[in-house]
């Protein structure tokens, strides 16, 4: 048997059929989990399955793993659904981390009771052991306002997961909570959703509901355009929405900022302070991040597979995320040139080039940035940025570029040359023109499950969060990867 000209195994397809790398398991999976509003569909398919399978695989051969993962995902990058199909698979594969998934997963009371309805759809009955006892003592948490907000309208309700895990009250209060909670008796919550309903929306109503400081950040940000129109007094919202400290602790994913943004400039409310404001809760979180040295290129994919929504529920791409994080990149760039891109349509559209660069500067709006990019509808052709360093950059005597940065779904379709002779030649054919050293870092905008890069000098990157963006520094130093911060996330 040969033990040195041997096939290259690395090689695989991309779900457009198209020649790519394959990605490591743990990489694979951690890529689809922070790429996902679980149950929503895709452009190239949803990514469910290819979850489960890759979360029982790791179950299997790194359990520590997958908890870790999924209390990151919950913890650190605010995702609830896919969170909860881990700790299902956890559950049944690997019951001895239920507990410590389950503690850290559960933040609300209806996480619990989307866990076990999450259970239920993926397994049927009967329930682990593991989960009904674990369950049964973090539901010992949370008082009558929180029950009683979260209580549940679908098929699987408070009441059922007390009936289901049997939990052994802790003292009289709780067991007399829990009585409430059997007979349906629970206190009606003053909460925003409540008052509106009995009262309407109007500006009285939301003038009261935001002196009483019972809004929480999540629903001011998502209300602001009801809140607006109802003529509100809107100071003491952007005052909240601005603020340092609740913009940290509210966790909330860069691109609600924008969607906001996106839907007041649309219906012309937006005025100069709640520009500021959401801007500023933007610059927040980028504000206490390194700087990335030197000279990089941020490529932006704005090809058709990129405008796909993020769920149903939101008007929100895959493309709008990326060009928000390529703008916050750029912030942090000490020199930074973004390149926008896609193949097939670009004659047209980019002209003859299929990309379109251009410089901002370091303190022009991330908002502005952001809408002043254009979706373009194309193919995927990932060497373009390269196409651009090489030909058109690589041309004039400047010093060459230290690293690029994709925000991409990775799905390429269109090639300047052969495989591998693509992107990745191109990459090689910098490095040995002009710059050894260069660094790609990839972000994964939708976890498919293939890259269109190898090897040394390449780092993968996967999220929706402005926390990928501490990883391009991380790697390039030696000290860091998104895998390696999972493996040693710390849980209770």
């Amino acid at each position: 048997m040969a033990k040195f000209n041997q096939k290259n195994t690395n090689k695989t397809e991309n779900r457009d059929g198209f020649p790519a790398y394959r990605m490591k398991l743990k990489e694979q999976l951690v890529s689809a989990v922070l790429t996902t509003m679980f149950g929503e569909p895709k452009f190239y398919g949803s990514t469910d399955s290819d979850i489960v399978k890759l979360a029982t695989q790791c179950a299997a051969t790194d359990p520590a793993f997958l908890c870790k993962l999924a209390c990151y995902a919950r913890s650190e990058n605010n995702l609830r659904s896919v969170s909860h199909v881990l700790c299902c698979v956890i559950a049944r594969e690997a019951h001895e981390y239920t507990r410590r998934t389950v503690r850290n997963i559960v933040v609300r009371p209806d996480d619990m009771t989307e866990i076990l309805a999450c259970y239920k759809q993926m397994y049927g009955k009967p329930f682990p052991n593991a989960l009904k006892r674990e369950l049964a003592q973090v539901i010992q948490r949370f008082d009558e306002y929180q029950l009683a907000k979260y209580k549940g309208s679908g098929a699987m309700k408070l009441r059922d997961v007390l009936r289901i895990t049997h939990p052994v009250p802790k003292d009289a209060q709780t067991e007399a909570l829990f009585k409430k909670v059997l007979d349906d008796t629970l206190e009606t919550p003053y909460t925003w959703e409540t008052e509106l309903s009995a009262k309407g929306n109007t500006k009285e109503v939301w003038n009261e509901l935001i002196a009483s400081g019972k809004v929480g950040y999540m629903a001011l940000l998502r209300n602001l355009r009801n809140i607006i129109k109802s003529g509100a007094e809107i100071t003491p919202v952007l005052q909240i929405l601005s603020d340092p400290e609740r913009v940290r602790k509210s966790r909330q994913l860069p691109f609600r900022f924008y969607s906001a943004y996106l839907t007041l400039s649309d219906e012309n409310i937006l005025s100069g302070n709640t520009h500021r404001a959401l801007e500023k809760a933007l610059e927040v979180s980028v504000e206490n991040m390194e700087q990335i040295p030197g000279r990089t290129l941020i490529a932006i994919d704005v090809s058709g597979s990129m405008g796909s929504r993020i769920s149903r529920r939101s008007e929100v791409r895959c493309c709008d995320i990326a060009a928000l994080l390529g703008a916050m990149a750029s912030r942090l760039c000490e020199d930074a040139t973004v390149c926008y891109f896609d193949a097939a349509g670009s004659w047209s559209s980019m002209g003859s080039k299929g990309y379109t660069v251009k410089h901002y500067g370091k303190y022009d709006s991330i908002l502005d940035i952001c809408k002043s990019s254009r979706f373009y509808g194309g193919g995927t052709q990932m060497d373009l940025p390269m196409l651009f360093a090489l030909k058109e950059d690589g041309s004039r005597d400047i010093k060459p570029f230290d690293r690029v940065i994709y925000f991409s779904d990775n799905e390429c379709n269109s090639y300047s040359g052969g495989f591998p002779k693509t992107v990745q030649g191109m990459v090689e054919e910098y490095r040995e023109k002009y710059n050894r050293n260069f660094w790609v870092h990839g972000v994964d905008m939708q976890g498919y499950g293939s890259q269109q890069f190898c090897g040394k000098g390449f780092n993968l990157i996967a999220g929706w969060s402005e926390s990928v963006l501490p990883f391009i520094n991380l790697a390039e130093k030696g000290i860091g990867s998104l895998v390696q911060t999972i493996e040693a996330y710390s849980i209770q």
